[in-house]
């Protein structure tokens, strides 16, 4: 970047260009250092102080493992499908291709100087790499890991992020939004927002992009079919990182400054929650950090509080901060997004395989949904027809859920994983049989997150080598929870006719009521 144009920049901009050697000098290394939720991704976290990436198993919040990359590794993206993270090495003008699979770094890209952040199109086919010092996007290939374009964008180019649909790109600058069209890699419009917009996120169905104004403490929502901004809310004090939940409902904003995160009700486009996380920045010609990210299934937001040396996690039902990750100077974090069907009804039948992340979302499919792999989120939606897991992958049923039809989870291996039905109606049969992965059916009222669910026949638990839990739910026919061998517990189930427990290694019982209680269910052997 030249001086004349580094003169356009703010104040911290123009100071973090100039002053590579000295935050080199600063940030040095800093050695820092139950039972599974849900069946939940993993988050990839760059790590500014030690050159790595962090990998979050977000069930327990904590670092399964940590990757060398390039130097000062600012942003991070996952691909839809979870195979691949990229990684921006902002001082080496590369970026790391991780191979999630083994966690290991299988190929390095240069692009332009100084990348910043990074988004992949929805397809997986293409990632969009921002680069400040150019003012550039740099378009990879992933299946070559090429650069195939390079796009002249406006002065010191920073956040980027792709339409579901993939055919667009918004790329923040300091002075304005600039869209890509991606067919053609040609900026096909310039957006005022702001006096200096940062942050870029696009709701689930693409009708807005929502972007951050770092020195104007506001967010500006654009219309994307007009592109012309449609409201300005708000925030603190320096705004930066937004991301939206999977539903679409609210945007979460973090506010450098403040050191808090703002939570805006897209419907109103108003702060609904402000919350206090740890500090966002360091006392230095730093750039905007505190990157956000939701988890696919929307029940977590992770903040990269990088004056903290550690990772936030918020509980979206409570905004409240629920545990702290420690980590090295973290600036970007990142899950695998979810494809899925998104506030819309779907027509006909649905099947998730082994490489998808999949969510449903307040949404209707007519028809049945059917999970051979991959990952399976199901978020306050009507399912007509039977949902039937079978065989392979992580799964998640979210309150708010009605199946028409019956639902069948049996025979998924052996994991560390433990799935989740929770709050939701069943019309006809829930059968849970031959699984070697934990499952939770329901759970005791402390456990507000999975409320018990409502069944319209029959219940039944039988052949599971993986613990399985069955509580609060209303069963209108019979439940039977018989023949496994890994930990069991039936509590507080109010059940029409028939429970009957028997033929289980270990079981504990309590709080029930049904019209008969049968063998293990009337006492309870440990």
């Amino acid at each position: 970047m030249t001086a004349k144009s580094a003169t356009t920049l703010s104040p911290w901009r123009a100071r973090f260009l100039k002053s590579t050697l000295w935050m080199a000098t600063v940030l040095v290394a800093v050695a820092l250092s139950g039972a599974h939720a849900m069946a939940m991704p993993f988050g990839y976290v760059t790590n500014l102080g030690s050159n790595t990436v962090s990998v979050i198993d977000a069930a327990t919040n904590t670092v399964v493992t940590t990757i060398p990359v390039g130097n000062f590794p600012l942003g991070v993206a996952v691909s839809p499908g979870g195979t691949q993270a990229y990684v921006t090495n902002f001082f080496d003008s590369t970026v790391s291709v991780i191979a999630t699979a083994s966690n290991t770094v299988v190929a390095t890209i240069p692009v332009g100087n100084g990348p910043f952040l990074v988004a992949v199109t929805p397809d997986g086919t293409h990632a969009y790499v921002t680069n400040v010092q150019d003012s550039t996007v740099s378009v990879i290939a992933t299946a070559s890991n090429t650069v195939v374009a390079t796009i002249p964008v406006g002065n010191g180019a920073f956040g980027v992020a792709i339409t579901p649909d993939g055919m667009h790109a918004y790329v923040t600058s300091p002075a304005a939004v600039s869209v890509i069209v991606t067919a053609s890699n040609t900026v096909v419009a310039t957006i005022a927002a702001g006096n200096e917009p940062i942050g870029v996120a696009i709701t689930p169905d693409g009708t807005h992009a929502y972007i951050t104004d770092f020195n104007g403490g506001t967010v500006s929502v654009i219309a994307t079919a007009s592109n012309t901004v449609v409201a300005t809310t708000t925030v603190g004090n320096g705004p930066a990182g937004v991301a939206i939940t999977p539903d679409g409902a609210h945007a979460y904003v973090t506010n450098d400054f403040d050191s808090t995160v703002s939570v805006i009700a897209t419907a109103s486009n108003t702060v609904v929650a402000t919350i206090p996380v740890g500090f966002l920045l360091i006392e230095a010609p730093f750039p905007p950090a505190g990157d956000i990210a939701v988890t696919p299934d929307g029940t977590g937001v992770y903040v990269a509080d990088t004056g903290s040396s550690a990772v936030s996690v918020i509980a979206t039902a409570s905004n409240t901060v629920t545990a702290t990750i420690p980590m090295e100077f973290p600036s970007a974090v990142a899950f695998p997004p979810c494809t899925g069907i998104f506030s819309t009804t779907f027509r006909g039948n649905v099947t998730v395989s082994a490489g998808q992340n999949f969510c449903i979302v307040n949404a209707v499919v007519t028809g049945n949904v059917t999970q051979n792999g991959g990952t399976l989120t199901v978020i306050n939606s009507n399912i007509t027809g039977n949902l039937q897991i079978n065989g392979g992958g992580t799964f998640t049923i979210s309150p708010g859920t009605f199946i028409g039809g019956d639902v069948q989870v049996q025979n998924l291996p052996a994991g560390t994983a433990q799935d989740e039905i929770c709050g939701t109606g069943v019309h006809g049969n829930l059968q849970v049989q031959g699984n070697g992965t934990a499952v939770l059916i329901g759970s005791d009222p402390p456990q507000s997150s999975c409320p018990g669910n409502t069944v319209g026949n029959d219940l039944q638990v039988q052949n599971n080598t993986a613990a399985t839990s069955i509580d609060g739910n209303t069963v209108n026919g019979n439940l039977t929870d018989q023949g496994n061998t890994a930990p069991t517990q039936v509590f507080n189930n109010t059940v029409g006719n028939n429970l009957q427990c028997q033929n289980n290694t270990s079981i504990t019982v309590g709080g029930n009521t049904a019209k008969s209680t049968q063998g293990q269910c009337v006492s309870s052997p440990i």
